[in-house]
């Protein structure tokens, strides 16, 4: 009998072929994506490059290139939660998956299920976040404020109601309000967080490709910003995950033995390892950035910062994929699950 590649008692086979898993993970990360490029818009970029330093170059290159990948980032991610409904509509009915759209399946999953109603909303949320965005400013010219405060409270909504595809929708009474209301800021941390990675790589790296006057007084300024940012998420982000372990995993045993255990024990040694990429960043590099600001040094720290940053990226995702194979995977508790 051929052998199956097993990784945390889950079929890694199974997982990779799994299209529920895939779209999961997919609108996942575009989702975060979008709601950090517009959070670091609002709360550093915005603030930062408001300042009398006037950087155009800089500035230009980096709103095309972060407008870019908020695009492809939101036409992912609101495709992605088209084909979730259908899939999971599907799976639902024991229908293929144009069958359920052609005979109104998807409708009734959509009006008559919490999870539909949820998705209608994110969905919604989604929409009129594209509209308010849609609009092609003038090169370097700022959005107006409640544009920005606008923007950034549809994104959280749009990241945030994510809470409700997870495990905290499956509670009951008042235990299910405090589990979806950590899901709820988890995902914002997270939003902030990872989601927040990209833009900051971005704009340190027209920062030091195009090193306009006083430019590495801006890198020192953003990096510092975000790192302050980056400490109230990471927070955030601890403390709604004992509340969420509190309620998905039963007991330390449960950590080991169960499927589920295993993959969360995953999931928090890639959020240690990207823990202390972080506290290497704003312990020696932004330090040593600042110390340099003005003078030609700035330029090779600031790409070690982007390098640095790109691999906190890469672990954050990883934790992106767990959370996909999680959300479909019973917890390490006696609480019912059901697929998301």
């Amino acid at each position: 009998m051929e052998r199956r590649q097993a990784v945390a008692g889950i079929d890694v086979e199974a997982v990779l072929i799994n299209p529920l898993i895939v779209v999961r993970d997919i609108h996942f990360a575009t989702s975060v994506i979008v709601a950090g490029i517009v959070f670091f818009d609002h709360f550093i970029a915005a603030p930062v490059l408001q300042t009398d330093l006037r950087l155009p170059a800089t500035e230009a290159s980096f709103r095309t290139r972060t407008r870019e990948i908020l695009w492809i980032g939101l036409t992912l991610s609101i495709a992605s939660a088209l084909a979730w409904l259908i899939l999971l509509s599907a799976r639902i009915a024991g229908k293929p998956f144009d069958e359920v759209i052609a005979d109104g399946t998807i409708w009734i999953v959509l009006l008559q299920t919490q999870f539909g109603l949820a998705w209608g909303a994110r969905i919604f949320f989604g929409t009129l976040l594209a509209a308010l965005l849609l609009p092609r400013p003038k090169a370097n010219a700022r959005a107006p404020i409640w544009q920005s405060v606008v923007a950034t409270l549809l994104a959280g909504s749009y990241l945030g109601s994510l809470a409700f595809a997870g495990h905290g929708e499956e509670g009951l009474g008042f235990e299910r309000e405090i589990h979806l209301a950590a899901d709820f800021m988890h995902l914002l941390a997270a939003g902030l967080w990872l989601g927040g990675l990209i833009p900051l790589a971005l704009l340190l790296d027209s920062l030091r490709r195009f090193r306009e006057e006083h430019w590495g007084q801006v890198a020192c300024h953003t990096a510092g910003r975000f790192s302050a940012l980056g400490i109230l998420a990471v927070g955030i982000l601890l403390l709604t995950g004992m509340v969420n372990i509190s309620f998905l995993v039963a007991g330390m045993r449960a950590l080991t033995e169960k499927p589920y255990g295993r993959l969360l024990l995953l999931k928090l040694a890639l959020f240690v390892a990207m823990f202390c990429v972080a506290g290497i960043n704003r312990q020696y590099l932004l330090p040593r950035l600042c110390s340099e600001a003005g003078s030609d040094q700035s330029a090779p720290t600031v790409r070690k910062l982007v390098r640095s940053t790109l691999v906190e990226t890469a672990l954050g995702f990883g934790i992106i994929v767990i959370v996909g194979i999680l959300g479909i995977t019973a917890p390490a508790t006696d609480m019912p699950t059901h697929i998301h």
